[in-house]
C-alpha cells in the first residue's frame, strides 16, 4: 500500500509532466520494475514457491538466493502479463477508472484463480489482492495515458470489459505453469 501511495504522490507531483517518447516501452518496463519491487515485498510471506519462503531462521545468503530465484523466474511472466495488458490498452480506450478496476481485477483473478475457485467467499477481500496490481501498473498507465492514440472504438463495449477478465487469468495460468516447470527443470524449485 505504501509503495502504491508513494507512486501516486510522485505522479501527481511530477509524473504528469513527463514527456513520453515510447509509451509501450515506458509502460511495460515501468510495470516490470514496479512488479519486481512488489514481488520483493511479497516474497517474505508468499513467494513463488513455498521452498523459497524466507523466515526468521533463513540466513541472509539464503534469503538473497531465494529472492533472486523468485525474481529471475517471475520476470518473464511479468513481461508477458504487461505485454498483454498493453495490447488491451492499445486496442481499447480505458478511462483511468476502467483501467484501475479491470486490469487489477483480471490480474487478481489470474494470480489467485485456484484459491478463489475453491473459496468463492474470499472474493470479498479481492480489493486487498488488487492493491498489489495497482502498485504495479496504475502509475505507469497514468503516465502514458495522454500519449495513447485517441480513437473511437467501433468494437463492442463488452469486449473492453470482459477481455481483461478472460485474457489476464489465462495469461497467469500459462505463465505460472511455465515458470514453475522451468524452476523445477533448472533445479531451483523441488519437484
Amino acid at each position: 500500500m505504501a509503495y502504491f501511495l508513494l507512486g501516486l504522490c510522485w505522479f501527481y507531483q511530477w509524473g504528469r509532466f513527463l514527456e513520453v517518447v515510447s509509451p509501450k516501452k515506458t509502460f511495460i518496463i515501468w510495470c516490470i520494475f514496479n512488479a519486481m519491487w512488489v514481488e520483493v515485498f511479497h516474497m517474505i510471506s508468499r513467494p513463488l514457491h513455498k521452498s523459497l519462503l524466507i523466515t526468521a531462521n533463513t540466513s541472509p545468503w539464503q534469503a538473497l538466493k531465494n529472492t533472486s530465484i523468485d525474481l529471475i523466474l517471475t520476470l518473464p511472466a511479468y513481461a508477458l502479463i504487461f505485454w498483454v495488458i498493453w495490447r488491451l490498452v492499445e486496442r481499447y480506450h480505458y478511462s483511468p477508472f476502467s483501467f484501475f478496476f479491470l486490469m487489477a481485477l483480471g490480474q487478481a483473478l489470474g494470480d489467485g484463480g485456484g484459491f478463489f475457485l475453491v473459496n468463492p467467499g474470499a472474493l470479498i477481500v479481492i480489493p486487498y489482492v488488487m492493491l498489489n496490481y495497482w502498485a504495479m501498473n496504475f502509475v505507469p498507465y497514468l503516465v502514458v495515458q495522454n500519449h495513447l492514440p485517441t480513437w473511437s472504438s467501433q468494437e463492442s463495449k463488452w469486449k473492453e470489459i470482459i477481455l481483461p477478465l478472460i485474457l489476464l487469468p489465462l495469461t497467469y495460468l500459462i505463465a505460472g505453469g511455465s515458470i514453475l516447470t522451468l524452476g523445477k527443470v533448472l533445479g531451483w524449485i523441488p519437484k
